[in-house]
């Protein structure tokens, strides 16, 4: 059986989900938005470097118009992906009739909290 591994962000998956789903919501409610430095607030500095404001806005008006707004979100399983925690959701955007994945990665051992990657799949 594979099992759920939070790191450090929590013993329960209640207490882990906590902890990571306010920034998660920070980070979809950006992208709805449409709003770079909002974004980048919520992630470790790296994706600056990564994702510039004119690659994020056109990612973001893409995922607008072909998905829509991001609406709600289910929690599936943990990853464990290079020293950090995978979070994955079942999604639907209020555009779309179809489902989504939504991997965030998190790096559980920083304080503050911060995502170092997010997938859309």
């Amino acid at each position: 059986m594979i099992e759920n591994n939070f790191g450090k962000l929590g013993a329960t998956q209640i207490e882990a989900l906590a902890k990571a789903e306010p920034l998660i919501d920070a980070i979809l409610k950006a992208q709805d938005e449409v709003d770079y430095e909002a974004f980048c607030a919520n992630f470790e500095g790296g994706l600056r470097t990564n994702i510039t404001k004119s690659d994020f806005e056109q990612n973001a008006r893409h995922i607008l118009s072909t998905m829509g707004k991001f609406k709600e979100k289910k929690f599936l399983a943990t990853l464990n992906r290079q020293g950090m925690v995978g979070l994955i959701y079942k999604c639907k955007f209020d555009g779309s009739p179809d489902d989504f994945i939504l991997t965030f990665t998190l790096n559980d051992q920083a304080d503050p909290l911060k995502a170092s990657g997010i997938w859309i799949s």
